[in-house]
């Protein structure tokens, strides 16, 4: 009889032990959600300056990729996909309901008390007692039919909640990828047209500051010419502030799409 008492403890010893695992696991997931969350919100957009667009040089795609697996958008996915999983695995074990099992355990002092009198003796009260203790393991056995039919449709259609779950997860990694390849080709191309446009910019430079010196001292260079360079060159300043500015946007937003610090100072 001990031994089946002890039993019984460790049984209910290893299912408190396996729900406290469960919680733990649970607790961790939120804490990294949590913290993925302050990161994002936590995020302080840095740009960098003519000089440090020249000599930047772009992280490869596939570091990149693999950042972009912190993607917010695909973690959301990524939580309903495990939330996906779990149903299925509550599904498969629906089974279980079907049986029901109980156990019990009782102890106690059994006790009377016994009075006693005749007319030769007086009162007198005994009391008698033992120690008693008793125990019961019973199982109960109960199957819907509608349910035990039913039970192969609703694990096959939770099955393909989650493969559908596996499908969206890829398709949003693949969106995600797309994303960061269009903004790293254009980064490239911007950076190909700020070296031009640096160049431009520094021969209108040059130009206007060698016709204006004529102009002053010989008189040989006309006003109409001095007007069309500096046009020209104001023309060519906005541009390079337009490559400027389109490169800044475009980092900021490879940043966070990849969820990859790329500018640091």
């Amino acid at each position: 009889m001990k031994i089946k008492y002890i039993l019984l403890c460790i049984i209910l010893l290893g299912c408190f032990l396996e729900s406290t695992a469960q919680e733990r696991k649970r607790r961790k997931k939120d804490d990294d959600k949590i913290t993925i969350l302050r990161d994002t919100v936590n995020y302080k957009p840095i740009t960098l300056t003519t000089d440090e667009f020249r000599n930047y040089h772009l992280p490869p795609l596939e570091a990149l990729f693999e950042s972009a697996r912190n993607n917010p958008r695909l973690k959301a996915v990524e939580a309903a996909m495990q939330a996906s999983r779990a149903e299925l695995r509550t599904t498969r074990r629906d089974w279980l309901q079907y049986f029901s099992v109980r156990a019990g355990y009782t102890y106690g002092i059994l006790g009377t008390y016994t009075d006693t009198e005749t007319q030769y003796n007086p009162l007198t009260t005994v009391y008698s007692g033992a120690t008693q203790s008793s125990w019961s393991i019973g199982a109960n056995v109960n199957i819907p039919l509608n349910s035990l039919f039913n039970q192969s449709s609703k694990v096959r259609k939770q099955r393909e909640v989650y493969i559908q779950s596996q499908y969206e997860q890829e398709a949003v990694f693949n969106e995600i990828k797309n994303e960061i390849i269009e903004i790293y080709c254009n980064i490239q191309y911007q950076l190909k047209l700020l070296k031009i446009a640096t160049e431009s910019l520094t021969l209108y430079d040059a130009d206007y500051t060698s016709s204006e010196a004529d102009f002053i001292n010989n008189n040989q260079t006309q006003n109409r010419m001095l007007s069309d360079l500096k046009h020209s060159h104001q023309l060519a300043l906005t541009e390079y502030e337009n490559i400027i500015n389109t490169l800044n946007i475009l980092f900021l937003k490879l940043e966070i799409i990849s969820n990859t610090k790329i500018i640091t100072k």
